[in-house]
């Protein structure tokens, strides 16, 4: 199995390829009882590929194990489980604060690190965004809507925060650029 492999820190950065994206997502698409067509989106979800690159592209330790954790989280956020994942005023401490339990590491660099979940939270904001109008027609709570988060001066923090640290290996998962357009779920 690809995953078994043992490489030092600075190749740990590549391991991600294809080969191993796929058997992850293989393996979390029958564990989560996909059929053909949702596990064929799941391959294709530049979020989830971002989830599971992330400890990868860092150089963590234990980095597949901790790819296929936090894809398992990320897929219950987004699947039948989803309302246990939602936004409340609990998360109003910090944009992170949602994001926290796809957000542990064992070592690895920090600055990447801070830049994937920096990523993944301005996708989760952009959604916010989108989701203001649905969210107050359905009384959901939305923490831009309560004022938790300013939209622009979080978008500018979270950007300044991906922007410091270069990383063309997660560039071409998925780039700042393209999260207004790329949803949690769709990816």
């Amino acid at each position: 199995m690809v995953m078994q492999q043992t490489l030092d820190k600075k190749s740990a950065r590549r391991l991600l390829g294809e080969e191993l994206w796929l058997e992850i997502a293989g393996d979390l698409a029958a564990a989560f009882r996909m059929d053909a067509s949702e596990a064929e989106a799941l391959r294709g979800n530049r979020i989830a590929r971002l989830v599971a690159a992330l400890p990868f592209l860092a150089g963590c330790e234990d980095a597949a194990r901790t790819a296929v954790a936090h894809l398992g989280t990320y897929l219950l956020s987004v699947r039948e489980t989803k309302g246990w994942f939602c936004a409340t005023p609990a998360d109003g401490s910090s944009i992170m604060e949602r994001l926290r339990l796809g957000a542990s590491f064992k070592g690895g660099d920090k600055d990447i690190l801070e830049r994937g979940m920096s990523l993944l939270a301005l996708n989760m904001v952009s959604d916010y965004k989108r989701d203001l109008t649905e969210d107050a027609a359905c009384g959901k709570y939305n923490p831009i809507a309560a004022g938790d988060f300013a939209f622009e001066e979080t978008v500018e923090s979270l950007l300044w925060a991906i922007a410091k640290v270069p990383c063309a290996e997660m560039d071409e998962i998925i780039s700042p650029g393209e999260m207004p357009l790329s949803y949690w779920v769709s990816g």
